[in-house]
């Protein structure tokens, strides 16, 4: 691995998910219907425009085999054929309905200004002028190079999902393919493992002058600061622990 893979890597570890307060409650098992709520209303911009942003790299990489990398993971993001799965998109939406989420709310409620501004920046990096491997760096390895989402106690997303928060298969089949995963002995599915290396080796072949490896260093940096805001506005806006903890009733 190069040194350049390996400081953005290395950032991304540094400001990893579990670093952040929100994503310390929801796995300390102490989220409440509001703040889960707010969770998926929030995240559901950034997640539903993942694909096209992908798109917009795959669509500027020349060599075929890199792109078809792309192509692939764009293909299981849709139709979640791969892995038997279904649309990851829908499998969020699932989420959200088991969490008292509806699909007007998840299309008519207004995203908040750090919300914006993570949308705003992946669409930059990835489908402007801006050189793709800035999108590359910054919205394709940072999400799926992830590590992954476990309490200090090797506790995963989709184990606290189904016991703390008792939700049904069907609730948290999301985090079943993603960096909170009980499929691996390290919580991170296979499939993220697969489009994280795509990442990496489409950065060795394309990142490979000091300019625009200063430019993905500089995106990732920028996409980390705004990706933590927005998490804390999401506890900021959604959470008083004063209110109950969620447990899943059939809905």
């Amino acid at each position: 691995m190069s040194t350049f893979i390996a400081e953005l890597d290395q950032r991304i570890k540094e400001r990893k998910k579990m670093t952040s307060p929100l994503y310390q409650t929801i796995l300390a098992g102490k989220a409440t219907d509001r703040l889960l709520a707010t969770f998926v209303i929030q995240r559901w911009p950034i997640k539903s425009l993942w694909t096209r942003n992908i798109l917009g790299i795959a669509a500027r990489v020349e060599e075929y085999r890199l792109r078809a990398l792309l192509v692939e993971n764009i293909y299981e993001e849709e139709t979640g054929a791969l892995s038997g799965s279904h649309r990851h998109l829908d499998t969020f939406a699932d989420f959200g309905r088991a969490v008292g989420v509806s699909a007007e709310q998840l299309a008519r409620t207004p995203s908040f200004p750090e919300t914006d501004a993570v949308v705003a920046h992946n669409i930059r990096a990835c489908n402007s002028e801006i050189h793709f491997t800035a999108g590359i760096a910054s919205v394709l390895l940072l999400m799926e190079g992830q590590p992954p989402i476990v309490t200090d106690g090797g506790r995963s997303m989709l184990a606290v999902m189904r016991d703390e928060y008792a939700l049904p298969d069907w609730g948290y089949e999301f985090f079943v393919h993603h960096a909170s995963s009980d499929a691996g002995a390290d919580a991170v599915s296979d499939l993220e493992d697969e489009h994280a290396e795509a990442a990496r080796e489409l950065l060795v072949r394309y990142c490979d002058t000091p300019e625009s490896q200063a430019q993905a260093i500089g995106f990732l940096e920028r996409a980390l600061e705004l990706r933590h805001r927005h998490f804390d506005a999401i506890l900021r806006q959604a959470y008083d622990p004063a209110e109950p903890v969620f447990k899943y009733q059939d809905r």
